[in-house]
């Protein structure tokens, strides 16, 4: 036990354990006398100053003299509180060769002197580190407080920013959906920047306050998520964790115990999902403020009865937003000429005689084939419910199976706009744009149907030998026609993994659609950072071994091979450029091949001093047809504006990772 002595009214007693540090402060209510005493005490040396500090001798006698006589005081009232955190200072090494799963193949895109090959990059090798506090302050045995403190969130040493992927498509690459019904796992990116677009040198990521009555147990603040396994809702907080959903929500939580040690929880929660308006003591009201109805409201219930070996639990809740009918979401890239009639009404040339006129420069930067940006995105209704059904058993000691299966439906206004292209090269003269406007989603109308079924099965074992077996299985809808008026893809969870590579990181090359030589789409990553359109299933086996006889400060060392492999459901590329533009000399392009292939891992781990964790896993993959560079459409496809699309294989993918984290 430590003591610290300050001038003033505070004693504070400093302790350790393997949760965290614990700082219990407790607050003395002296009477005015006692105050008065240890000042004569203090100021009585050199003329009411304690001016010579380098006096050793005097400085211990009067702090020894000011502890004793604090200490023979008769007891009074006194109020305490606790403050303890844990949390990791966590390093990473990375090393990723081939994620384009691709190698030079000088030619394979013809004509594009710029993009000659679809070999997109080689070898990436980075480290980047993270100090986490999880910080809680007791104030009674009613009210805690908690908070999660990031300090160089994830940031790449050598560089300051950061930033995560929101959605993905496999033509165009991520997409941010607008803020208002979007971000799914975050507040809205207006309402908490640094949660909606990545991390920085400090990032206070969450902070609320639990209250405990006798009715139960009220959370209100920016609070983490999770539920199940993590596939829908995931708080990130596991060793390699990195993204984490976090909700400013105010949540009712209660329970009931059972003589046999079993318990039953409920709670009810509602979420500010995302805020439109604005707070008139700050905005000043000088300007509109959007209405309460374009909030986003999110609300849901559960309940979760759980014993020694069971556990079960059901999650319901629903999101919804009465949006601006035929209203504008976001911005998006117009080509600037009058011949654009997709252009937003509000912004026609100021010549209604004379709209389609390909000379008028609407930004008067002598280029009209270039793009300017403009109001864009389909704004509408959401009313979205989704269900969420966990079951966990463990039994005969050493086995434990858990499964989670999740359904979500209704109708979503995605506010989604993806930029038009600019027929503005030297070798394009002459072509007709067929995308003089963004794609827009819904393609029709003010809202896309909702339907995502997702499901995940963990079966453990571990034996007293050492031996552990982990299995995976799951399923995630795919879209075969991702800009379809129904969305049947959501993905998983980026923090719930089951590779180093698959699913892990964005890999693969999508087909180059080159116009007159020129690339305008493609050439982006196939598969995204999370598990998605997919049924994939994965086998584990690690050894423990015992080798404190030659490093006694060593636990927990295994050592583990795992492989993986995937199907998809859907056609992962399924691309109908006609019926997007209207152009009749747009194909259609689709590869048809639904395996994505096969990845073997090896790991390593170790736990150092108790408090130094230790994880190295290395691994290959090799792809499948799907990431094959094709279109198994080429034949039917009339030629047109797009270039054929030649054949690619994709080639061998390689990782490592190392992972050191000092928890606390």
């Amino acid at each position: 036990m430590i003591v610290i002595l300050f001038i003033g009214n505070f004693l504070t007693f400093a302790s350790n354990d393997v949760s965290g540090i614990i700082i219990k402060i407790q607050v003395l209510n002296l009477i005015y006398p006692y105050k008065q005493l240890i000042s004569f005490i203090l100021y009585s040396y050199r003329g009411g100053q304690l001016k010579s500090l380098n006096d050793m001798k005097l400085s211990k006698f009067i702090s020894v003299l000011c502890l004793l006589v604090m200490l023979c005081l008769p007891p009074l009232n006194t109020q305490a509180f606790e403050f303890s955190a844990h949390g990791y200072y966590r390093t990473r090494f990375e090393y990723s060769h081939d994620l384009d799963l691709q190698r030079p193949n000088a030619g394979i895109v013809p004509g594009d002197a710029n993009n000659a090959s679809n070999d997109r990059f080689g070898t990436i090798a980075f480290a980047q580190q993270r100090f986490r506090l999880n910080p809680k302050l007791k104030i009674n045995d009613n009210i805690s407080l908690y908070g999660q403190i990031d300090f160089l969130d994830n940031l790449l040493m050598g560089q300051s920013d950061v930033t995560t992927l929101h959605i993905f498509n496999p033509v165009v690459g991520t997409v941010n959906m607008s803020p208002a019904n979007g971000p799914y796992g975050v507040i809205g990116p207006i309402g908490g920047d640094i949660l909606g677009n990545g991390g920085g040198n400090v990032n206070v990521r969450r902070i609320w306050a639990d209250i405990l009555t006798p009715a139960g147990l009220f959370r209100i603040g920016r609070q983490p998520s999770h539920f199940g396994l993590g596939i829908l809702n995931n708080d990130g907080d596991s060793f390699d964790g990195d993204f984490g959903d976090t909700y400013d929500r105010i949540m009712y939580m209660a329970g009931l115990n059972f003589n046999n040690g079993s318990r039953l929880n409920f709670g009810m929660a509602y979420d500010f999902a995302y805020e439109a308006t604005t707070d008139p003591s700050l905005s000043g009201l000088t300007s509109g403020v959007s209405s309460n109805w374009n909030d986003v409201m999110q609300g849901g219930a559960i309940i979760m009865f759980s014993s020694d070996h069971v556990e079960f639990g059901i999650f319901g809740g629903a999101r919804f937003r009465d949006g601006n009918e035929g209203g504008y979401t976001t911005t998006a890239a117009y080509v600037d000429n009058c011949a654009d009639d997709g252009r937003p009404g509000d912004y026609v040339c100021p010549d209604p005689a004379d709209t389609t006129d390909p000379a008028y420069d609407v930004d008067n930067d002598g280029q009209v084939d270039d793009l300017i940006d403009l109001p864009a995105g389909v704004d509408g209704d959401t009313l979205v419910y989704m269900g969420d059904v966990y079951a966990r058993f463990h039994f005969a000691r050493d086995y434990t199976l858990a499964l989670e299966g999740v359904y979500m439906g209704g109708k979503l206004a995605p506010g989604i706009a993806i930029d038009a292209i600019a027929l503005d090269a030297d070798s394009q003269a002459g072509i007709t744009n067929p995308l003089t406007s963004p794609i827009e989603l819904p393609l029709n109308g003010t809202q896309n149907d909702l339907q995502i079924i997702m499901g995940a099965m963990e079966f453990d074992a571990e034996w007293p030998f050492g031996g552990e077996v982990h299995i995976q299985s799951g399923y995630a809808s795919g879209d075969q026609s991702p800009l379809s008026q129904t969305i049947t893809q959501l993905g998983f969870r980026p923090d719930y993994d089951i590779a180093l590579i698959l699913f892990d990181q964005p890999i693969g090359t999508s087909p180059a659609l080159v116009i007159g030589g020129v690339t305008e789409l493609g050439r982006v990553p196939v598969s995204p950072n999370y598990v998605n359109n997919a049924i994939y299933g994965t086998l584990e086996y690690k050894q423990e071994f015992d080798i404190t006889g030659g490093i006694p400060w060593t636990s927990d060392f295994k050592v583990g091979v795992k492989g993986i492999s995937a199907y998809a459901p859907k056609n992962n590329l399924d691309l109908n450029l006609a019926e997007i533009t209207g152009a009749g000399n747009m194909p259609h392009i689709v590869n048809r091949s639904k395996w994505y292939g096969f990845e073997v891992d090896a790991s390593i781990e170790a736990t150092f001093f108790d408090a130094l964790k230790w994880k190295t896993v290395a691994g290959f993959f090799y792809p499948g047809p799907l990431y094959d560079i094709k279109d198994d459409n080429a034949t039917a496809n009339a030629t047109g504006i797009v270039d054929t699309i030649l054949f690619d294989k994709a080639d061998i993918a390689l990782a490592a990772k190392t992972v050191l984290a000092i928890e606390f």
